[in-house]
Parts: structure tokens; sequence; C-alpha cells
């Protein structure tokens, strides 16, 4: 179904944020495309059903199913955020912009936001002495009237026909949205496309009657009635994000809800599980002996997604890696392994990175995760306000990125998986994944054998996933030396562990089909990293057991995705931090979706430009009586001129106004010669040496104008310079500026106070 909304007068749509002068932001991106948040959507819709309800004295579980029950009941409508048209075409043009060199003057998100965006200011008034109260005036940007936003809105199972016509009736009644909606502000139009309801009478029609439940009829007819050991593969998967998600990790701070920058296994293992349950219709899922032998009895190994771009999934880097805080280093990085941290000034790398082999080393390429942070509120909507205590921020992964990561079970089992699921599907992951957040799309790839690690001592074992061991009384153990026996135990053999880079991390996870959190554990985090070598040296034991522990994992909880280690080559005395430059393209791209907006905010810099420019003409003579136009052109004939622009509409009428400076009004005396005899006004402009340069009247901007550096972005965008619309106005803006900044300079030196 497809979602739109028109402003039909100025909406403030707040991000909970100021900026200078600006009290109060507008939402937007980080190329300056404004959009309004989904869950802002989601809210005004549930009320405006709620009070559809209302009116006609329906039930509200109508609702509930629509929307969910905060808490309780996940409802079967999801909401995406709603952009601009073209946003998405928009915003890559945008990009190239902003990073190429040759043009990154075009665009930024100020001028971006201002094309879509005005100001408003207001202030509170003291009810008693009805003047405006000290320190109260506020500053707030509002977007413009008729500015269109659409979303797609999505289901995870049908709609009935009573659902589908609350659904366009809240949408009919929607009306405003936004800040200050009660006090003229946010006034909008809503619509729904694509839901099979026609007009309100057809909807009143659905609303009356009653319906049984629908239910899925896909079932599986075959289950595999009993697993066989065989060989035990790997089955990737994708999850493309359509929207930002939020993987909520644990802080401080109430107000702020940090994510995680990978999706663990628990998460993704929650999502297969729900998957199995809705395909095949399992009303009591624990009862069905492939539910039961796939997700309950852990067969399947659910990995940890970690982000993936261009093919090549990243890991969490080794702990072991560290940055170098010397600018004046002779190189980037430094393996503490090898060269101790006290030598120099360093500290973790950090983050997602590919470990490749160079010529002069290990290649180090990391990624950066794009994350987002979005204000949020819940407002009453009796009162209008927000609730006590409801403000709250949330980090995000910015939709657009790949999390890619593996399944691991036998050959007969994930193919059986495959044929439940499918090869993709739309998922749902993480806080608020029934509006704005958590859309995305999980894709599987093609089962494959397990990698054998390639083993030169000593070895370097990496912390993938998070590893939880426990020690011989069960309780959580993160010592070298519990590492070093769960290693044993699964080798047969005797081992050291040389050297360690390690951190701890504690967690624990929210079961939402249980709403009870999983057990408190201790673990190692990732990135945490291992030298272990075998006292007697490699053998086929040694190797057939880290093979396992590959395969399998390590510790406790591995079908959820924890215990994930990975094997790396451990000489990293040489690397090097791989710096990527973009190759920028010097033609010039020529925007097709941006095109108009470009054009728009090109002109408004070209008139901003030739302000300046008139600006300076009357200051390049000085700002003094010495200034032969300060000195001839009073505040009377600078109000006359400005006058004339005002009222001109082409550069002809502009030139019969001047005309009207050689003769009074009343004024039908000529010379001898029978021209116009000149008057005192026009003398005073041809002393200032002017006159020539007004009757000319654009010629001086445009010529200015095609010197400007900025001349090649208007080529760019085939503006045309021979127009006498653009001509004209930009003209005026010239003399406007020229002759408004004589008014204020006369004023300054103590003239005629003048209205500027």
């Amino acid at each position: 179904m497809r979602f739109a909304i028109t402003t039909l007068s100025y909406t403030a749509i707040g991000s909970g944020e100021g900026a200078g002068i600006i009290d109060t932001e507008l939402v937007a991106h980080a190329d300056g495309l404004p959009y309004i948040p989904a869950k802002r959507i989601k809210g005004v819709l549930l009320e405006s059903a709620t009070e559809v309800t209302e009116m006609l004295g329906i039930e509200k579980t109508l609702v509930d199913s629509l929307f969910g029950v905060a808490g309780v009941s996940k409802g079967k409508v999801w909401i995406g955020n709603l952009e601009v048209k073209n946003h998405e075409e928009i915003s890559r043009e945008l990009k190239y912009f902003n990073s190429n060199k040759l043009f990154k003057g075009l665009t930024n998100k100020e001028k971006i936001l201002s094309h879509f965006s005005d100001t408003r200011q207001n202030t509170s008034i003291d009810l008693e002495t009805e003047v405006a109260k000290e320190h109260t005036l506020r500053t707030f940007r509002v977007l413009k009237p008729g500015i269109v936003f659409k979303a797609t809105i999505e289901v995870d199972s049908p709609l009935t026909e009573a659902e589908k016509a609350l659904l366009y009736l809240a949408c009919l009644n929607l009306q405003k949205i936004g800040l200050k909606r009660n006090r003229g502000f946010g006034k909008v139009k809503a619509s729904i496309k694509g839901i099979d309801v026609k007009d309100i009478d057809q909807a009143l029609e659905f609303l009356k009657k009653t319906h049984a439940k629908e239910n899925p009829t896909k079932r599986a007819n075959e289950r595999l009635g009993a697993f066989k050991d065989g060989k035990t593969m790997r089955l990737k998967y994708t999850i493309k994000t359509d929207s930002p998600l939020v993987i909520s990790k644990k802080n401080g701070d109430q107000s702020m809800i940090d994510s995680l920058e990978m999706l663990p296994g628990t998460t993704v293992r929650g999502i297969i599980a729900d998957r199995m349950i809705r395909s095949l219709d399992l009303a009591e899922a624990h009862n069905d002996e492939l539910f039961f032998e796939l997700i309950l009895n852990g067969r399947l190994r659910v990995e940890t997604a970690f982000p993936e771009k261009d093919g090549e999934i990243y890991y969490p880097t080794p702990m072991n890696i560290h940055k170098i805080k010397d600018y004046n280093a002779s190189k980037d990085l430094v393996d503490i392994f090898e060269e101790p941290s006290g030598m120099v000034k360093s500290k973790p790398l950090g983050g997602f990175s590919m470990i490749t082999d160079g010529d002069d080393g290990k290649i180090i390429t990391s990624i950066s995760i794009s994350k987002d942070v979005q204000f949020h509120n819940t407002r009453d909507r009796e009162t209008g306000h927000n609730v006590d205590g409801s403000l709250f921020y949330y980090e995000s992964l910015e939709a657009g990125q790949d999390f890619s990561g593996f399944i691991v079970s036998t050959e007969d089992e994930l193919r059986v998986l495959q044929e439940v699921l499918g090869d993709k599907f739309r998922v749902s992951i993480g806080k608020s994944s029934s509006s704005q957040y958590g859309n995305a799309r999980l894709v599987f790839g093609e089962m494959e054998d397990i990698p054998e690690p390639e083993l030169e001592e000593p070895i370097l074992l990496v912390v993938a996933s998070p590893v939880i061991l426990h020690n011989d009384f069960g309780f959580p153990d993160t010592s070298a030396d519990r590492l070093c026996r769960e290693i044993e135990q699964i080798t047969k053999c005797k081992i050291n562990i040389e050297r360690v880079a390690i951190n701890i991390e504690d967690f624990d996870n929210y079961v939402g089909i249980w709403k009870i959190n999983n057990e408190r554990e201790i673990a190692f985090a990732p990135g945490s990293s291992f030298i272990v070598s075998k006292a007697s040296g490699v053998d086929i034991n040694f190797l057939n057991g880290l093979k396992k522990i590959l395969r399998d994992g390590l510790g406790e909880r591995v079908a959820e995705g924890f215990g994930k280690l990975r094997i790396l080559g451990s000489d990293f005395s040489e690397a090097f931090l791989r710096k990527k430059e973009e190759d920028l393209d010097s033609n010039p791209v020529i925007p097709e979706h941006s095109l108009q907006m470009l054009e728009e905010i090109m002109l408004e810099e070209m008139s901003s430009f030739a302000a300046h420019r008139g600006f300076l003409k009357l200051i390049s003579r000085g700002k003094n009586e010495n200034n032969p136009y300060l000195a001839n052109i009073t505040n009377h004939l600078a109000g006359r001129i400005l006058a004339f622009l005002s009222s001109s509409t082409c550069k002809g009428d502009f030139v019969k106004e001047l005309k009207k400076l050689y003769k009074k009004d009343d004024d039908t005396k000529k010379a001898a010669n029978g021209e116009l005899k000149p008057k005192k006004a026009a003398n005073s402009l041809e002393k200032a040496g002017i006159m020539n340069d007004l009757k000319a009247f654009d010629e001086p901007v445009i010529n200015e104008i095609k010197q400007w550096q900025r001349a090649r972005d208007i080529d760019m965008l085939k503006i045309d310079l021979a127009s006498e619309e653009i001509k004209f106005d930009l003209a005026k803006s010239y003399w406007t500026a020229f002759f408004r900044f004589v008014r204020i300079l006369h004023k300054r030196d103590g003239g005629d106070r003048v209205e500027l």
C-alpha cells in the first residue's frame, strides 16, 4: 500500500535539537532532505483510527489489531518513513556533488533543507501585562506548504475487510501532524492507495460486517521424520536493511537507546523461529516435530551477522591491532603482540575490518557503520501534550546496509529449512519494528562447505561473537586458564596461551515470546585475541580439534550464535591501514531527479551573489562623504529608485520609470530643442556616474556572474543567462542591494530616518 501526505500549511516536524539561531530543527537526512519519521505517522494514524472508532461506535479491538498494543501485541501494519518524491535518486545525486570537490559548493545540508523549509518564531505572552515574556522568543524551522511525502505500508498478514476499512478512514480523517498543530501549523492531506477500498460508503459497509478470523492456509505436508547425522555445512544469509534498525544494548542513560553494530545470533534465530511458526501455521510450536528439532533442540547454529560490503564480510578487528596516536609515526598500525604497547602511544583500532595479505604484510581494511540518532516522544491524545518522562532517543543503524552470517547444520536440515522459509522474505528486527525501524529482507545464499583453517604456529584466535565459558561450578569464567582448559578438552592436546588482548562484556537478552530476560552472562567480548600454540607442535588431533571449534563454536549457547572464533595468521608486525581514495569524475554529472531543486537553489545563490556585488559596487568607492555615490544620491532619490524596482516587472518597465527623473510628473515644459529637461534627480545620478549603468540595468551583474567561480555549476545545470526573466531578477537583486545600502550608510552618518 502507498501512503502519502501533502502539507497544506507550515508544518513543524521537530528533531528535538537546535542549531545556531534555530531552536527547533526539522527532521532531515544527512544530505538535508527532510522526512517525516514513521513513528510520528503511526502515532497520528493510531489517534485518527481511535477517533473513527469512537465516532462510529466500533470496538477498539480493530485498532489494536492494526497497530498493536505496547508491550502486549504487535500490530499487522508496518509503516516506513515518509520521504520526498524520488528521495533515493536525489540522495544519490547529492552524494556525488557533495563528494566531488569540483561541485562541493553547489549543495550542502543547510541549502537543501532551506529549499524545503522556512523559519517561524513565537514567544510567550504574560496574561496580566499582555506583553511578551523575557527570554521566551523561539525560532523553529517548518516545512513549506505543498510538499508531498510518500511511504510504503506493509502488512505481516492479510488484513480483513474491516481492518482495511478502518485504515482507509483513519487516513482520510488525518488532518494535522507535528508541533503546534493546535496553533495553525501542521495541516495536511493524507491519502492511501492499493488498499482495495473504493470510497467512504464502501468502508462503512465493510465495518458493519462480521468477519471470521482469516487463517493462513500454508502448511507443510511432510515433515523430516528423523534427522540423520550427515555432513556439516553452512548456509549464508544476508539481511538487507530497508529502514533503520535498533538492536538495543545496555547503557547508563535511560533516555537513550544505543544500538549494536551487528545482528546477534539470538536476534536472527528469533526471526527464523517466527518465520517457521507463520509459514507452518503452528498454534503450538513446541509440539511440532520440525520446529522442536531445528529450533528448540538446537540443531541449527545461527551465527551472528556482521557488516558486509561488496561480497566481503567484515569481522570484529583483533584487539591486538592498535592504531598509533602519534601522527609523525612511520606507520598507522601496530601489533602489540609483536611490539609492546608501552613503546608507542596507541589504542585498539576496534570496529570491523577485513584482513588480507599484501606485499608489505597484512592489510587491514576497515568499514564504517552508518548510524543515526532520532528524537521520539509519547503524546497524550486528549491533552495534546507529551506524556511525562516520554522523551527519548533511538540510536539506529541506517538503512541500505547489509549484514551477513551463516547457519550451520547438516545438509538435510539446511535444505528443509530453506524449503519451509523460502529463499527470501521480509523480516522485522529490533525495537519499534512496526514503524520506522526494523524493516529488512533476509536472503539466503548458497550452501557451502566450512572452510579448512590454515594453521601456522603460533596461531591467533580471535573472538567473533561473545564466548561464554563456565567453571566447574557453573559460574561464568573469563580467565585465560579456563579458555586453555576448554580448548584442551576439545583438541585432546596440551596447549599454551602465550599472549592475550581481551575485553570482557556482560549482557542479557530479552525473549519476546516469553517476555522474560535470559540469565545475565559474562563473556569474552568480540575482538578479544589470543596467541595459541601446542606444546609439542601441530598434529592431526590438534588440527581436528580446531576444526571442530570453528565448526561448532566454543563455550555455552553456541546454537544462539555465541562462541564463534576465527583463526588468523599471527604476524601483524607490518600491518598498515588501507585508505581507499574515491575516484571522482572530473566531468560534471547532470542531475536528473534533483535537477529542478538544484536549479532553484542555484538561482537563489545567484540572486545572493548579485546582491553582494551590488553592495561591493557601492563601497568600492569608500564608505564616507568622499564616495561619489553617497555624495550625490540622497535618501529620497534612493527611495525613488527602490520604488521603481519594486513596481517593475521587466527591464523595459524600469527604464521607462527612469525617464520620469528627467521631469516632474506635472511638468510639460520642454527645452528649446524639444527634449525633456533634465531635473535634479537625473543630474544627481549622472554626477554620481551611475546613470549609464542603470540604463544598461542587467549587463553589469550578468558580466560579473559569468566571471564567478560558480559559473561552472551554472553551465552544468544549463541555466540560461540570456533569459530575460533571469536577467531581470538578478539585476533587481543587484540594484536593490546597492540603493538599500546607500540609505543604510546615510542613516549611519546621521541622515534622515528611513525605513529599511
